[in-house]
C-alpha cells in the first residue's frame, strides 16, 4: 500500500507530472489493510481493485480543448512468500488519460461515477500542507561555471536576455573560434572595394547563420530531438569533416590554381553572396557540439513554453551568435590590427588552417578511436601548427620582437591544448570506476538502494571534455563517490545507436549535453547538473542527494 509499514518495501506512490493550466493537489490514497505473511512478516497492503484520486484545479485562464493528463506509478507487488523487482524509478509504470477543458457554461455528462463515489469534495476548500506545493512549477535551473538560479516560466524578458548573452558566447567556444578572425579579415578585404556591399555580405552571412538556427529549434522545440545529436549520426560528421578540411586546404593555398572560369561563379567565397550565406549557416552548425554555458537551461526553458516562444528563443541565441558578426561587417575598421595582406596576413590563415584541421579531426579521430586517446591527435596537429607559426614567422622577419611573440602564442596554446589532453587521455580519468550505460546496468544500480550517478557524454562535446578534465579527475570527486558508495555511470553517446539516447530524452526534453544526473532513494526527485559546473558543484549535490530525510 502506499504505507507498507516497514521502509524495506516500496510504497504505492502515484505521481502526476505538471500539465499547463493545471494545478494538482495531494494525491487521496485508499486504506491499506494488514496482512500477516509468514515469510515476510506483517505488511499494509492493497488487493484487488485499489482506487486513488488526483484532486485537479483547472485555471481560469486555461484555454479550452483537449489535454492530456499523465504520470508514473510506483509499484511493488508480492505474494505470500516474496516481493518481486519494484516497478520504480525509470521502471516506473507510465499512464495517461485524455480529457478535455471545457467552458464553465457547457454541461458535461458524468462519466465512471462509480469511482468517485468514494471521493471527498471537501479537499478543494481544504487548505494543503504547508510542506505540500499546490502547483508543480517548470522553473528552469540555468547554471553558469558554478552559479545558477531559476527561470521562471513566465520570466520572458530575462530569457530572452540570456538568450541573446549565449549565442554571443558560442563565438568564443573552441568549435567556433577559429571562424570569427577568418570573417573579420574577410569583411575588412570586402571593405575596401564597397562598404555598403560589406555591410550587406554581414547581413546575408547572418540570415545564413538565423536559417540554420530556425532549423535546429524547430527539429528540437517541435521534434524533440536532442541538441547536437547530428554530431553523433555518421554520415553528418565525415560531411562537416570534409568541408573543414576542405576549408582549411583553401587557407593553405591548395586552390590557389588556375582552373577554367566558368568554375569561379560556383565557388562561395567571402566576397559573394551565396558564400557569405553557407558559411553563416556552417558556422551555425559547428557551434552545435559546443553548448554554451546556461544554453541547456536555456533549451528546457524554451521546451516547456509555447511552440512559437521556444522557437523564438533559440532563434534569439542565433542573433547574439550573428551580432558580432554584423558588427564586423558594419564596422570593418576594428580588424584593422589583423594582418591584411602580404606574408603576415598569410601566415594568419595559414595558422588558422590548422586549428580547422584540428576541429575536423576531433570529430573524425573522436569517431575511429575509442575512448580520449583521439585527443592526441587533434594536440598533435595543433603542435604542427605551432610550429609552422614559428618557422614561418622566423622565415618572415629575423627581429627578436616578431620571433618571440610568435613564440609565446605557440606556447600559450599548445601549451593548454597539451595540459588538456594530459588530463583527460593521461590516465588521471581512471580515479573513477566509470559502468558503461546499458538499462540493466542502471536498472540493478537503481535497485540496489544507493546513490547513482548518471553522466551522459559524447566525443564531439567539447564542453563534455572540459568538464571532465575538471570535475572527474578532480581526487576530491573520487574521494566523494567512495565516501557516498556512488555508483558511477557513464552513458557515451558519441554514435546515433549508443543505448543512452533513449534515457537522455526520458530526462531531458532538450536533450543537451554535458549532462550528470544523481539518483538517491531519499530524494523523490534526481538531481540535474547540465552544461559546465563545478567541482564544489557536485559536491554539494552529492551531500543532498546522501542526506538522509
Amino acid at each position: 500500500s502506499s504505507t507498507p509499514t516497514s521502509e524495506d518495501f516500496i510504497p504505492f506512490v502515484v505521481t502526476p507530472q505538471p500539465t499547463d493550466h493545471l494545478t494538482t493537489l495531494p494525491v487521496s490514497y485508499p486504506m491499506g489493510h494488514d496482512v500477516t505473511y509468514p515469510a515476510l512478516g506483517t505488511l499494509n497492503v492493497y488487493t484487488g481493485r485499489v482506487i486513488s484520486y488526483i484532486p485537479i484545479i483547472v485555471d481560469q485562464d486555461a484555454p479550452t480543448g483537449a489535454i492530456e493528463i499523465s504520470g508514473k506509478l510506483q509499484i511493488q507487488l508480492c505474494d505470500d512468500k516474496a516481493c518481486y523487482r519494484p516497478f520504480s524509478g525509470n521502471r516506473a509504470i507510465p499512464f495517461s488519460v485524455s480529457s478535455e477543458i471545457v467552458p464553465v457554461t457547457q454541461a458535461v455528462n458524468a462519466i465512471n461515477g462509480e469511482f468517485f463515489a468514494d471521493f471527498d469534495p471537501r479537499v478543494f476548500t481544504q487548505a494543503p500542507p504547508a510542506d505540500v506545493p499546490v502547483a508543480q512549477e517548470n522553473a528552469a535551473e540555468v547554471q553558469f561555471f558554478g552559479w545558477s538560479f531559476k527561470l521562471e516560466q513566465t520570466a520572458y524578458s530575462l530569457a530572452f536576455a540570456l538568450a541573446f548573452a549565449v549565442g554571443v558566447i558560442f563565438n568564443l567556444m573552441p568549435c567556433v573560434l577559429p571562424v570569427v578572425p577568418l570573417k573579420a579579415i574577410g569583411f575588412y578585404e570586402a571593405s575596401q572595394h564597397n562598404r555598403t556591399r560589406c555591410l550587406m555580405l554581414g547581413v546575408v552571412f547572418s540570415l545564413g547563420l538565423l536559417a540554420v538556427f530556425a532549423i535546429l529549434a524547430v527539429l528540437v522545440i517541435v521534434g524533440q530531438a536532442a541538441w547536437g545529436a547530428l554530431f553523433a549520426k555518421s554520415w553528418f560528421v565525415w560531411s562537416i569533416v570534409t568541408v573543414l578540411v576542405l576549408m582549411a586546404a583553401g587557407q593553405l593555398g591548395a586552390f590557389s590554381v588556375v582552373l577554367p572560369a566558368g568554375v569561379y561563379n560556383f565557388v562561395p567565397t567571402h566576397t559573394s553572396w551565396t558564400g557569405n550565406f553557407l558559411f553563416g549557416g556552417f558556422t551555425a552548425i559547428l557551434s552545435t557540439p559546443c553548448t554554451a554555458p546556461m544554453f541547456l537551461g536555456l533549451l528546457i526553458w524554451a521546451a516547456g513554453q509555447p511552440t512559437w516562444i521556444g522557437i523564438a528563443a533559440v532563434m534569439m541565441v542565433g542573433l547574439g551568435m550573428a551580432t558580432p558578426y554584423l558588427i564586423l561587417a558594419a564596422f570593418p575598421e576594428l580588424a584593422r590590427r589583423v594582418p591584411r595582406t602580404g606574408a603576415w596576413s598569410e601566415l594568419l590563415k595559414q595558422f588558422m588552417a590548422f586549428l580547422l584541421l584540428a576541429v575536423a579531426a576531433w570529430f573524425a579521430a573522436g569517431r575511429l578511436i575509442p575512448g580520449n586517446a583521439y585527443l592526441w591527435v587533434v594536440f598533435g596537429i595543433v603542435l604542427a601548427g605551432c610550429l609552422f607559426l614559428v618557422m614561418r614567422t622566423a622565415m618572415i622577419s629575423r627581429t627578436p620582437r616578431a620571433i618571440s611573440t610568435a613564440s609565446a602564442i605557440a606556447l600559450v596554446i599548445a601549451g593548454g591544448v597539451l595540459w588538456f589532453t594530459l588530463r583527460l587521455a593521461g590516465g588521471t580519468s581512471e580515479l573513477i570506476e566509470w559502468r558503461p550505460y546499458s538499462d540493466e546496468v542502471f536498472a540493478q544500480a537503481i535497485d540496489g538502494r544507493k546513490l547513482v550517478m548518471l553522466e551522459f557524454t559524447a566525443n564531439w562535446c567539447a564542453n563534455c571534455k572540459e568538464l571532465e578534465s575538471r570535475v572527474f579527475t578532480d581526487r576530491r570527486t573520487a574521494e566523494a563517490l567512495e565516501k557516498h558508495d556512488v555508483i558511477a555511470i557513464r552513458a557515451d553517446l558519441t554514435h546515433d545507436d549508443a543505448p543512452g539516447w533513449e534515457k537522455l530524452k526520458e530526462i531531458s526534453k532538450s536533450g543537451g549535453i554535458p549532462l550528470t544526473v544523481i539518483y538517491s532513494p531519499t530524494l523523490d526527485q534526481p538531481i540535474q547538473l547540465s552544461s559546465i559546473y563545478t567541482t564544489d558543484n557536485l559536491l554539494q549535490a552529492l551531500e543532498r542527494a546522501a542526506t538522509v530525510e
